[in-house]
């Protein structure tokens, strides 16, 4: 029986190591993504790999940037608090228009075991980071990375449409249409472009996802030469485009620099 319950014991270990490894996406998720002009509307912050559920809250000290772009606005929005497991910021929609919300977390560092450091490489959409570790024999050597995310979020105020969700923000790492996705319906295909640090990324593992699936990525593909992938709007609702980013840095106070990024929006119905 002891043998019983230290098996049971160790497996649960084994599980929290997974699912706390696993728990890195961080997006933001508005109450409703198309509203009507004068509402006020609460965006959520939700950290967690099953959208758009959240596990737990980043707390304000993080955030160094929480901004809201419209096509005659750019403000900062400071009105930030913890919510349950959420952080959230309320904005009032005054004008019609598209609006996209971006924040920016300040760098965090984590200490993982060689063990722990290859899974997340391989659950995360970095095997090429996995390979240059095998090919330099350094499988075996724990990590000291430090990570920083960049969610954005397109809400539509009124019917009048505007090419302000393919304008950049200037994060260091960010996924950007080339279209506005309300433009889009069920069906199509939505052309996104990976920026890091100005530049188009190629080769990146970009994924995207929905409500429902838990922990299981709908569907990935990697960038072209130009930074480009065509994402499938598979599923009506609220969606998600990931993706994370990780270079060797080989700092005296940390070898790895990753950067992570999200956009999320609503595919309509046709």
């Amino acid at each position: 029986m002891k043998n019983i319950c230290l098996g049971f014991l160790s497996l649960f270990i084994i599980i929290l190591a997974s699912t706390t490894l696993a728990a890195h996406d961080l997006w933001l998720v508005p109450q409703i993504f198309r509203i009507n002009p004068g509402d006020s509307v609460a965006i959520f912050a939700n950290t967690g790999m099953d959208f758009p559920k959240s596990l737990s809250a980043v707390t304000t000290d993080r955030v160094s940037q929480f901004i809201l772009v419209g096509k005659s606005i750019k403000e900062n929005i400071t009105n930030l608090k913890v919510q349950d497991n959420s952080l959230v910021a309320k904005y009032t929609f005054e004008k019609p228009g598209t609006y996209v919300i971006g924040a920016a977390l300040k760098p965090k560092e984590i200490k993982l075991t060689a063990e722990e450091f290859n899974e997340y490489l391989l659950h995360d959409g970095l095997p090429d980071i996995y390979e240059l570790r095998k090919k330099e024999g350094i499988l075996n050597q724990p990590a000291v990375e430090h990570y920083s995310k960049y969610p954005k979020t397109i809400v539509q105020v009124g019917k009048k449409l505007d090419e302000t969700s393919a304008e950049p923000l200037g994060f260091p790492i960010e996924i950007v249409p080339k279209v506005n996705p309300y433009e889009l319906k069920f069906g199509d295909d939505l052309e996104v472009t990976v920026l890091f640090q100005g530049k188009p990324l190629s080769g990146a593992e970009i994924a995207w996802s929905y409500p429902g699936r838990g922990e299981e990525f709908a569907g990935s593909k990697r960038t072209d030469a130009n930074g480009l992938a065509a994402i499938p709007l598979i599923k009506t609702g609220p969606y998600v485009i990931r993706l994370t980013y990780m270079e060797w840095v080989k700092k005296e106070t940390h070898e790895w620099e990753s950067y992570w990024t999200s956009l999320t929006f609503e595919v309509l119905p046709n």
